[in-house]
């Protein structure tokens, strides 16, 4: 009896203390994954800081090229260690200015992006017009995946964050580091549409197609969504379950305009794009869609805040981290609409018959995102206020 009784504490000696060192390793490779993830950034940076774009650049392109190939393995490195992310995450400082690191690089590129689009203005009489269309396009790319690089980042930030199992004893730190982010998502979102705004001042080609019917249905069943989020009639003892079915109608949705943006993207690798006036007034109007999501989330926040003293812990605590979820979710879904602006503007050739709209529409879809991650922004400081003050 007693041999058993000292072999089964051994055990569960052994089994704690594997959990503890499991959970340290986590800790201790994100840290370290974000570590390498910030000597890339800067890399590019660097590289970025001493490019020079003159009448003695040979070729033009060839600078913004490398710049290009280094930013989309960027992107491809942030993706993969938002992949290999695994719950439960501890979150520390080190984390946390592992993110602040990366989000302020990122503001950083976007800054040199929009010095050598300048640049290159310069150089708009003194160069033909076939090696100034291909720095023309390899501008273009080069800030649309810096602009991807920017979101994969709040992505892998918000899937951290959801995964973290201390967000209460780290609250404070928290705030201070999505404040952060939310300041230099908006600062590099206007660097890189100034950026494509003088590339496009730059532009007087032609091309056609559209995505009309795809962007209309996306408009009408984010609307329809939205009507469904605003609908909930929350209640303190069926508050996670409500807000699990609304996380799970939002993740549906996500997908949906995944899927359009996937069709895009295999269409730009065998055609380019005729890019009407109609389809711009669609992408805007994509974009209008998602304050309707954020006013619902807006109102959400209201409604939680009124209810949560009266909600049992368990309860709450579920329902916190299905709106940290669907918050994630809609800030990837704002990602993807701007990506497949983005995505049109590079696969067009009538960018100079429509540069005045695109503009146009660009401001209004940046505009309209910034209103949405300020919803976002505001519902994950509610949820984590939350987890704190009830120690969830």
């Amino acid at each position: 009896m007693i041999p058993t009784l000292r072999q089964a504490m051994a055990t569960l000696f052994i089994a704690v203390a594997a959990i503890t060192l499991l959970s340290a390793y986590a800790r201790a490779d994100v840290a370290t994954d974000l570590q390498a993830l910030n000597t890339q950034a800067t890399a590019l940076q660097s590289y970025l800081e001493g490019v020079q774009l003159n009448a003695d650049s040979t070729p033009l392109c060839g600078p913004l090229v490398q710049a290009d190939n280094m930013a989309r393995d960027m992107v491809n490195s942030i993706t993969a260690v938002d992949e290999s992310l695994a719950a439960p995450l501890q979150l520390d400082a080190d984390v946390l200015a592992g993110i602040e690191g990366l989000s302020n690089t990122a503001l950083s590129l976007a800054n040199e992006a929009l010095r050598l689009s300048v640049d290159l203005q310069s150089l708009s009489t003194g160069v033909d017009m076939i090696t100034l269309k291909d720095a023309l396009a390899a501008m273009l790319q080069l800030s649309t995946d810096i602009g991807a690089m920017a979101d994969r980042i709040g992505e892998m930030a918000d899937n951290i964050l959801v995964m973290s199992d201390n967000i209460g004893l780290m609250a404070d730190r928290i705030l201070l580091t999505q404040e952060l982010q939310n300041r230099n998502v908006e600062l590099t979102i206007n660097s890189l549409l100034q950026t494509q705004t003088n590339t496009l001042a730059l532009v007087s080609v032609v091309e056609d197609s559209s995505y009309d019917v795809d962007f209309s249905r996306l408009i009408s069943e984010g609307e329809l969504l939205a009507v469904r989020m605003g609908a909930v009639a929350f209640s303190p003892w069926r508050l996670d379950d409500q807000l699990a079915a609304v996380r799970d109608d939002v993740n549906v949705f996500l997908a949906d305009v995944q899927s359009v943006q996937d069709a895009l993207s295999n269409d730009s690798t065998m055609n380019t794009l005729d890019i009407s006036y109609d389809a711009l007034i669609q992408l805007g109007n994509l974009s209008l869609m998602l304050t309707s999501l954020a006013g619902a989330v807006d109102a959400y926040v209201i409604a939680i805040e009124g209810l949560q003293a009266f909600t049992p812990s368990a309860t709450l605590a579920d329902a916190m981290h299905s709106m940290l979820m669907m918050s994630a979710d809609i800030g990837s879904m704002s990602n993807t609409i701007l990506q497949m602006a983005d995505q049109i503007l590079l696969m067009s050739d009538n960018i100079g018959m429509q540069a005045d709209q695109i503009v146009l529409t660009q401001q209004t879809m940046n505009l309209n995102v910034a209103t949405t991650q300020t919803a976002i922004l505001g519902a994950q400081q509610m949820a984590i206020g939350i987890i704190a003050a009830r120690s969830l």
